[in-house]
């Protein structure tokens, strides 16, 4: 990192928090009550990351045996419907099992008190993101939470970063974008941000490392020290 880093924006779901058994367990009531084969946790962890219609579209064929590229096997109003079955279903159970990741409040705060913007870009909702901050206790040090519904292109289009870095009145050459998908780190790149790659996370690593971030990471809460450090030093 060049220059001093006003604004650290992060992804949600697998940045500062390990949601997977809980978006897991949404999508699988709705699939039950749907009348479909259920899926391994395992399985639909690998689904999350592209917004809540490709979290079902992807369910919804490989319950019905297809491959992630097979048309559709049921109609858009079908479709709407176990999406909407879904949002309703996670909003009311979205912090059963979730978790923060280790040591992130701690960071999110050390940054806030040192005059560091911090927002949220991710593709799930606002509702249910601002929810889970707010019982989390850290939605006091987000000025920019960007949820799928504040956007008309979800990630890996860089709107949702842009709107986070105009809230905030920040410059993308002096922002970082913290990430576990290729999703992440591409909106990252197509924004002009720098970008940081969250190994500890849900997203595929590999797609994510192909993308080349600036900074590899463990765990989000190391972006702290680094940014701390850079801009004591400027380097």
């Amino acid at each position: 990192m060049e220059k001093k880093i006003k604004a650290a924006l992060f992804d949600c779901d697998g940045v500062i928090i390990n949601s997977a058994a809980d978006i897991s367990d949404a999508v699988n009531a709705s699939l039950k009550h749907f009348r479909m084969t259920q899926l391994s946790y395992a399985k639909l962890k690998t689904f999350v990351g592209n917004g809540a219609r490709a979290l079902i579209e992807r369910a919804v064929r490989t319950s019905k045996g297809l491959s992630l590229d097979a048309p559709l096997p049921v109609e858009e109003k079908r479709l709407q419907e176990i999406l909407k079955y879904y949002l309703d279903y996670y909003y009311s159970h979205a912090i059963i099992k979730t978790k923060l990741y280790p040591g992130f409040a701690k960071a999110a705060q050390t940054l806030y008190e040192s005059g560091v913007k911090l927002g949220i870009v991710t593709n799930k909702p606002t509702n249910i993101l601002l929810e889970i901050l707010e019982y989390f206790k850290i939605a006091k040090y987000f000025e920019a939470p960007i949820g799928a519904d504040k956007v008309k292109e979800l990630k890996p289009a860089p709107e949702g970063i842009f709107l986070a870095l105009k809230t905030l009145g920040a410059n993308p050459k002096q922002a970082i974008m913290v990430g576990d998908s290729y999703t992440d780190i591409g909106a990252g790149h197509a924004a002009g941000t720098f970008t940081a790659a969250c190994l500890k996370g849900m997203g595929d690593k590999k797609a994510m490392l192909a993308q080349k971030p600036e900074l590899i990471l463990g765990y989000a809460a190391e972006i702290a020290p680094a940014i701390l450090l850079s801009n004591m030093t400027g380097m």
